[in-house]
């Protein structure tokens, strides 16, 4: 028997499956709280309750996470600057920030040039950059490179990487080493997230490591990307990027695998965030033009999943008309952090004792995850917060008042997205603790923050528990029939999804029945299928809306650790074609990708080049991410306008795309 391990480190729950990878059978399952401050004693938690004798029996241990996911929607993670050679700096100022980027004025902008031929026409003052560059650079954990033409020669990028290197010891990411894509602002915020999530599964990684040591675990370790596949221990650690969507793609295939169905709608909500795939005919829709997560667009590949923030960790707080709004911040369950920290209970208590109800949620604690990065680039009053803040839970009104400014000026928003510090705070967790949907921790500290907040709502802790579900339930129906229609109608503009809302807003006020005029009912044939732990509370009256079939699986609340051992390994390499000349009159064409630079006046000449360079970067790609024996190999030519008049109906341009897979070699 061929056993593997899959685990799964989301932003609240980690969770592991023993599989029978001959009889393709789950042995056994486990979950354990995420724990931020070290990932290892959740990930241990997890092992733990699985059989050790089979355990220490694992072939091969794959992991997804949610860590990079959350990182984006949350907009955290590691200290990066973005580099660019010979960018417009003018063009990135306007048009950046559709991409994530932040202010060019953020931004270092190195002048140089590289031609379509791949010639560098334009050497860039290293002199000037030498002297630059530490300065730039300082207080960062990684740097991030990327030239305009950079995918047709990568020179000036290695240049200044070994420059970075020799000055200042950072690791260097350049973008040609990610994304061989034209779209060089594009690339370049792709490899500016790639930098800052590099400390993010570097430490995932770690704590994986250690757990495997300990328990005397020698398999080779892979991880699944965005894209569903898998990707060696060594290829992540470079390419964290290739992990943004890891936790939800391996929910996708997990999935897939337990409900058996070929067309449906998968829905898997976490801690932090909601994710929604659709699966036609048997095959997850895939992403066309890359991944958009939080504020990044990016062109990492991938299974086509609806992200947003919303799970049984987020933040809870009322608007102004005493409605509740859910997300997308996390914190702590106030439940769960209770059960750590015994004050917190006791001064909920107290807080209800007085009348104070100002604008600021004083039924809020901070809590220190990590000691302060040992670097400068804190402010005293940050070092200061995180000093008295220690190992215990701190009412954020006694914080304010420990550090001697007034509560509306304490900011903890910096520590909070570098990991630092954490806010525990009222969450869907709570709720699911007073309806008694889910026990597992301190359900009086769920009642007295819901009486808290009842001085915003006027009225019932009942009355707003049942708000809170309404409006997660709400929630899922919105983005759950807003994925369906832009899977149906993909060109759809912001103003036309504006006045679709309006319609949705009618469809679920009126699901069951109304004396309007005009009844709105939209309606799928495809199966709403559950996988995440709280799915069973929400989904089921979500499908109704739909007019459809909910099904919960049995193993749903750990698809996600199935999906990542039951994945394979691909990889999908492209090479652009391109002429010189003029529409009427080419000059010669050129085929520039991973390992060639390939020139000729015969058309048909350059696709076979490009063909054999894609379909050996293809396979040269694969094997490096794992993948062993006999590959199988597509390739496939998408072309452009043809030109007239030419002789063989030569495209204008033409791009040329080979995917490889396999299975994987441990």
């Amino acid at each position: 028997m061929k056993i593997g391990l899959g685990v799964d480190t989301g932003g609240t729950c980690t969770d592991a499956v023993l599989y029978d990878m001959e009889r393709k059978k789950i042995i056994a399952s486990a979950k354990a709280l995420t724990t931020k401050q070290d990932l290892s004693i959740g990930i241990s938690a997890a092992l733990e309750q699985l059989p050790p004798e089979q355990l220490s029996e694992a072939a091969l241990v794959s992991l997804s996470t949610t860590l990079a996911t959350n990182a984006c929607v949350e907009d955290k993670g590691g200290r990066a600057k973005l580099i660019f050679i010979g960018g417009d700096r003018n063009i990135v100022a306007q048009t950046g920030g559709r991409y994530g980027l932040p202010s060019a004025d953020e931004l270092y902008f190195l002048d140089g040039s590289i031609n379509a031929r791949g010639e560098v026409e334009q050497e860039p003052d290293w002199d000037l950059f030498r002297r630059d560059c530490a300065s730039f650079l300082s207080g960062c954990d990684c740097a991030a490179v990327v030239c305009c033409q950079g995918i047709r020669n990568p020179s000036l990028e290695l240049k200044a990487k070994e420059i970075i290197s020799e000055l200042t010891g950072l690791h260097t990411v350049c973008g040609h080493d990610l994304f061989w894509d034209l779209n060089y602002i594009k690339r370049g915020s792709s490899t500016l997230l790639n930098a800052r999530l590099m400390p993010v599964i570097q430490d995932f990684l770690a704590a994986m490591q250690k757990v495997t040591g300990r328990k005397n675990i020698h398999a080779p370790v892979v991880t699944v990307r965005s894209d569903g596949s898998l990707m060696s221990e060594s290829f992540a650690k470079e390419h964290p990027v290739e992990t943004i969507l890891s936790g939800p793609a391996a929910s996708v295939i997990g999935g897939m695998r337990l409900a058996e169905k070929n067309d449906c709608v998968l829905v898997d909500m976490g801690g932090t965030t909601s994710d929604i795939a659709i699966v036609r005919g048997g095959v997850p829709v895939k992403v066309s033009e890359g991944v958009q997560i939080g504020k990044w667009s990016t062109f990492v590949k991938s299974v086509s999943i609806h992200t947003f923030g919303l799970g049984g960790d987020s933040l809870i707080h009322i608007d102004a008309m005493g409605r509740p709004q859910v997300g997308p911040q996390r914190a702590i369950p106030l439940c769960v952090a209770a059960s750590r920290w015994d004050n917190i209970r006791d001064e909920l208590a107290e807080l209800l004792q007085t009348e104070r109800n100002p604008s600021h949620y004083l039924n809020e604690f901070i809590v220190c995850l990590r000691e302060l990065p040992a670097d400068n680039s804190y402010s005293e009053r940050e070092q200061k917060i995180c000093k008295i803040v220690g190992t215990r839970a701190i009412r954020v009104d006694q914080l304010a008042e420990a550090v001697g400014i007034d509560l509306y000026q304490l900011d903890t928003q910096r520590l909070e997205a570098d990991f630092v510090l954490m806010r525990c705070a009222f969450t869907p967790t709570d709720v699911m603790h007073i309806r008694g949907d889910y026990s597992a921790f301190d359900i009086k500290t769920s009642q007295l923050s819901a009486e808290y907040l009842t001085r915003r709502t006027g009225g019932s802790v009942e009355e707003l528990c049942e708000s809170i579900y309404e409006c997660i339930r709400k929630n899922l129906f919105f983005h759950i029939s807003q994925m369906l229609l832009e899977n149906e109608l993909p060109n759809l503009s912001e103003h036309e999804l504006h006045g679709i809302h309006r319609l949705l807003e009618k469809c679920w006020t009126e699901r069951n029945g109304g004396n309007a005029l005009l009844n709105c009912l939209f309606k799928t044939s495809a199966v709403l299928v559950g996988i995440g732990a709280p799915t069973h509370i929400f989904l089921g009256e979500v499908a109704r809306a739909l007019g459809t079939d909910c099904i919960i699986p049995e193993s749903a609340p750990v698809a996600n650790a199935l999906g990542a051992i039951v994945a394979e390994i691909s990889a999908t390499a492209a090479v652009e074609i391109h002429q010189e000349g003029n529409l009427e009159s080419p000059d010669v064409y050129f085929a520039q990708g991973p390992g060639i630079n390939f020139s000729s006046e015969d058309y048909q000449e350059t696709v076979a080049a490009a063909q054999e360079a894609a379909c050996r970067a293809a396979r040269e790609e694969a094997v490096r991410r794992g993948a062993s024996g006999e590959l199988t190999v597509t390739c496939q030519v998408l072309t452009g306008a043809t030109i007239p008049g030419a002789a063989d109906a030569a495209p204008f341009g033409a791009q040329v795309i080979a995917t490889a897979t396999g299975s994987s070699s441990f």
